[in-house]
């Protein structure tokens, strides 16, 4: 997946959530809707207009899902990413650890 897909659904998300109107989505309800797989549908249906996801493809979703888990499951996001309470957080800093682990496969 390209980086630059990523940061642009990261702009959207921080906007979304720097707006305050997205307050009460938790980090528990994200984790959720990452393990049920129904998290971009989650977000078009909460945060409507303020998020456009026509970026990502299927296989851009499939891949997004697929690291979330993955982090979801395993990553301590108070301790490792500085997150404590806001879903869509949450969601920035899963962009922002992708983006890093692609950047070493670059760097390398």
């Amino acid at each position: 997946m390209k980086i630059v897909r990523m940061t642009f659904l990261g702009f959207y998300l921080n906007g979304a959530a720097g707006s305050g109107r997205y307050d009460d989505i938790s980090i528990a309800d994200m984790k959720q809707a990452i393990r049920a797989g129904t998290v971009f549908d989650v977000l078009e249906r909460r945060l409507g207009h303020d998020v456009d996801l026509s970026i990502l493809d299927n296989d851009d979703r499939a891949e997004l899902l697929r690291e979330w888990r993955g982090l979801a499951d395993d990553v301590d996001e108070d301790r490792k990413l500085c997150v404590e309470r806001n879903g869509l957080c949450l969601l920035v800093a899963y962009l922002l650890e992708g983006i890093q682990q692609r950047a070493k496969e670059v760097d390398a």
